[in-house]
């Protein structure tokens, strides 16, 4: 919750008695604190400072779901002097919070641990794609000796009609342009 750009915060209830490890959730209690005390602290017409309590002796069972319970919310208000903070300064006492990091730690483990991760993979990868190609040039250049004489199969023997240039070219892109209009449409629809 913020006042006048200042943050606050507490807790609105509590859970008594639960055992996430063990797996005691049915004994557990839950309570919502029903009333709210707002301390304001002023300097002449400026709000400089602001906090928000409860009380832990006015609590509320709301463990049964299935039972209609009646809450009453209530808050109060005390306003406190406070002539020795300035507006400029009213910011000061939340960078000492215990909520907020003093000072953004670097996690390096995880760095380079992602670094070393990075690394092992793109070894991994270079190490497959190397045998793999490895294995085909040889079965490629042993092919290559054994059948010098042969008939050729494979790549070679369609090499030179993928390369070549069609006929009636203008007739060729207005059927691939209308074609790829025609399956963009079917595609939409």
């Amino acid at each position: 919750m913020f006042l006048e750009d200042l943050p606050m915060w507490g807790y609105i209830g509590e859970v008594e008695g639960e055992d996430l490890l063990l797996g005691h959730l049915e004994t557990a209690r839950r309570y919502l604190y029903p009333h709210l005390h707002f301390s304001i602290g002023y300097n002449v017409d400026q709000i400089v400072s602001v906090n928000v309590s409860t009380n832990p002796q006015r609590k509320v069972d709301i463990t049964d779901d299935l039972m209609e319970t009646d809450v009453s919310f209530s808050y109060s208000v005390e306003w406190v002097p406070k002539p020795e903070l300035t507006w400029e300064n009213r910011m000061s006492r939340y960078h000492d919070s215990r909520f907020l990091p003093g000072t953004f730690e670097i996690h390096w483990l995880s760095i380079i641990n992602s670094f070393v991760l990075v690394l092992l993979l793109t070894a991994f990868l270079t190490i497959i794609l190397m045998r793999v190609l490895k294995n085909d040039f040889t079965r490629y250049m042993d092919v290559e000796e054994d059948e010098m004489g042969e008939e050729e199969s494979g790549w070679k023997l369609i090499h030179g009609d993928v390369f070549r240039f069609p006929n009636q070219t203008n007739l060729f892109a207005a059927l691939v342009g209308a074609g790829g209009q025609v399956s963009q449409n079917e595609a939409k629809v």
